[in-house]
C-alpha cells in the first residue's frame, strides 16, 4: 500500500533527495588521497565540509523532530509551497555573504571522507524518516529561531537543510576546481 504524502512534505523531502544526490555525485570526483587537502589557507577540505554538513544536519535534525511533536495533533490545511518562503535569505547563494561557522558546527578535522560522509547520510536519513512521518501535521504553525535567518517554521527547517548543503556544494567544487579534478 502506498501512502501519499502532504505535497509540503514532498517538496521537502525533493529538496532533500535532490541536495544528496548533488552532493554523492560531486563527492564521486573527490580523489580518496586529496579528500582531506586545505586548497587554502582557512578554507575546509572536502572532509571538513562533509563533516560540517553531519554535524548541522544531527542537530537541527533533532530539531525538526522536537518540532515535529509540537505539532502532533494538528492538521495541515495549506499546500502552498514552502520554498519561495526562504528566497529572500539567498541561504544557497554563497557569494552574497561569507558565514563564519560557529564553534558548535565547526569541523574537527578529524573525520576521514568516509566517516563523515557516513555520518552525514546517518543525519539525512533520520530527517527524511521524521519528515515522512509528520505527513499532514500542520509545520507552518511550529517554529523555532536559526541563528542568521531567524524564525523558521517546520517546513523551511526541512528546505534550509537543502539549501544549506547545496551552499556548501559551491564550496565544494571550489575545492574540486583548485584540485584540478
Amino acid at each position: 500500500m502506498t501512502t501519499t504524502l502532504h505535497p509540503r512534505i514532498e517538496e521537502v523531502l525533493t529538496q532533500l533527495r535532490d541536495a544528496q544526490s548533488d552532493m554523492q555525485a560531486l563527492l564521486a570526483r573527490v580523489p580518496a588521497t586529496h579528500s582531506q587537502t586545505v586548497v587554502r589557507e582557512g578554507t575546509w577540505s572536502a572532509a571538513h565540509i562533509v563533516e560540517h554538513l553531519a554535524i548541522v544536519e544531527d542537530g537541527t535534525g533533532r530539531l525538526v523532530s522536537k518540532l515535529i511533536k509540537q505539532a502532533e495533533g494538528t492538521t495541515e490545511t495549506e499546500s502552498a509551497p514552502i520554498l519561495p518562503t526562504l528566497a529572500r535569505f539567498h541561504v544557497e547563494d554563497s557569494s552574497i555573504r561569507r558565514i563564519e561557522a560557529p564553534d558548535m558546527v565547526t569541523p574537527r578535522a578529524g573525520l576521514s571522507l568516509d566517516a563523515a560522509v557516513q555520518a552525514q547520510q546517518v543525519a539525512r536519513e533520520r530527517v527524511i524518516a521524521a519528515y515522512a512521518t509528520a505527513s499532514g501535521r500542520a509545520l507552518a504553525a511550529v517554529s523555532a529561531p536559526h541563528p542568521i535567518l531567524g524564525p523558521l517554521n517546520g517546513y523551511q527547517w526541512g528546505i534550509f537543510i537543502a539549501q544549506h548543503q547545496r551552499r556548501h556544494l559551491v564550496q565544494l567544487r571550489a575545492v574540486l576546481a583548485a584540485l584540478e579534478v
